[in-house]
């Protein structure tokens, strides 16, 4: 019996100097965002605005995020957005060779960074396009303009959100592992 107990006190006390089983942490999903304002590096007018409205509506509508009204060290991701360039082209012509559709592209570019560092830990371009017809009043014509527009800031911030929620996972998986 003495020497049951020996064996069992024996093997427990080598588990523990040889540290057991490693427990796995699963890596955290970023939740804390802040958004700075979007930089407008564009001729046009108003982007920065109506891109600012559309990032608000994308990132306080989806759930896995919360907006900091303000940010957190060491616990906010912030987001910078600036729009570089926005294009259109003509691509659709009516019979009196006028053109009435056009591809509307957009570039943006993020620098995703913790609050209380100076680098970001990510950086990308995002290049969006979509359509819009050239029928109607010139108010009209311009309403569809801005309404592409803003299904063109939806992209993109729905893909800053993936991204988001990727890069800063990898990030925090890649501070999690130990240094070997």
């Amino acid at each position: 019996m003495r020497l049951i107990l020996l064996l069992i006190a024996a093997v427990s006390l080598a588990g523990c100097a040889f540290g057991g089983p490693a427990v796995k942490t699963k890596p955290q999903k970023p939740e804390h965002v802040y958004l700075e304002p979007i930089t407008n590096r564009t001729t046009e007018e108003g982007l920065d605005v109506l891109f600012t409205q559309v990032a608000d509506e994308a990132f306080y509508s989806d759930p896995r995020f919360k907006v900091d009204l303000t940010p957190t060290p060491d616990l906010t991701v912030v987001i910078k957005p600036s729009i570089d360039s926005v294009s259109s082209t003509p691509v659709g012509f009516d019979e009196k060779d006028t053109a009435r559709e056009y591809q509307l592209t957009v570039r943006a570019t993020v620098k995703l960074k913790k609050f209380g560092y100076r680098k970001p830990f990510a950086q990308f371009t995002i290049t969006r396009y979509d359509f819009y017809d050239a029928y109607g009043t010139p108010s009209e014509v311009e309403e569809k303009r801005k309404e592409c527009l803003k299904r063109i800031a939806r992209q993109i911030f729905q893909e800053v959100g993936e991204r988001l929620y990727v890069e800063e996972s990898e990030n925090i998986r890649k501070q999690q592992l130990p240094n070997r």
